[in-house]
């Protein structure tokens, strides 16, 4: 009997509970099949799409690197250019360095030291200096990635005699791999030149 109260009792319960929920839709097993399967469709392409986007910041990674292998690179070569051949024009030395050493949209920093003059940066040099330590630049440049030719608007303006000899002299020896087309009004470059217009 105890039992049998104690059953009333449970079923009672589980039929209020029952009424609690209201009309159970016998449409939303499928629903919830529909919806399943859409929910699986969208995992499976955010899972591509997170696969490709792992390939894509591989291969930027990847293209990142070799942009600094080529870039540090070239930058290594035309400073030894350029030490090289501002030792030739102005018995010194000279270096290139970026501002930040492992930033390579940083600006470029160049030193030097005209014979045996303390170690400056561009703006402390005279206007003579300045236009020699530029084009050993450009001819740092010209050495490591030549261009088939070169137009240079009166380079020797700031120049004294000596220093356009120089300078005349390294378009000389330049020249053999490039054609240099410049204008002037200095008679130590036009002497030099091949053609004069």
């Amino acid at each position: 009997d105890e039992k049998m109260h104690t059953l009333e009792n449970f079923i009672g319960k589980t039929e209020k509970e029952l009424a609690l929920i209201g009309l159970v839709n016998l449409k939303s097993i499928n629903e919830f099949e529909k919806f399943k399967n859409e929910f699986e469709g969208y995992k499976e392409k955010y899972e591509k799409i997170l696969e490709e986007k792992k390939a894509v910041l591989d291969m930027i990674m990847k293209i990142e690197e070799k942009r600094k292998d080529v870039f540090f690179g070239t930058l290594n070569e035309i400073r030894k250019e350029f030490d090289d051949i501002f030792v030739k024009m102005l018995d010194g030395n000279a270096s290139l360095e970026l501002e930040s050493p492992d930033n390579l949209e940083s600006g470029l920093i160049i030193r030097a030291s005209p014979k045996g003059k303390t170690l400056l940066n561009l703006d402390a040099m005279s206007g003579g200096e300045k236009s020699l330590t530029a084009l050993a630049f450009i001819f740092a440049i010209q050495k490591c990635k030549p261009t088939p030719f070169y137009i240079l608007d009166e380079i020797d303006a700031a120049l004294d005699k000596v220093n356009s000899k120089i300078i005349a002299d390294m378009l000389k020896e330049f020249s053999k791999n490039a054609q240099f087309v410049i204008i002037t009004h200095n008679d130590t470059t036009i002497k030099a030149a091949d053609q004069v217009y």
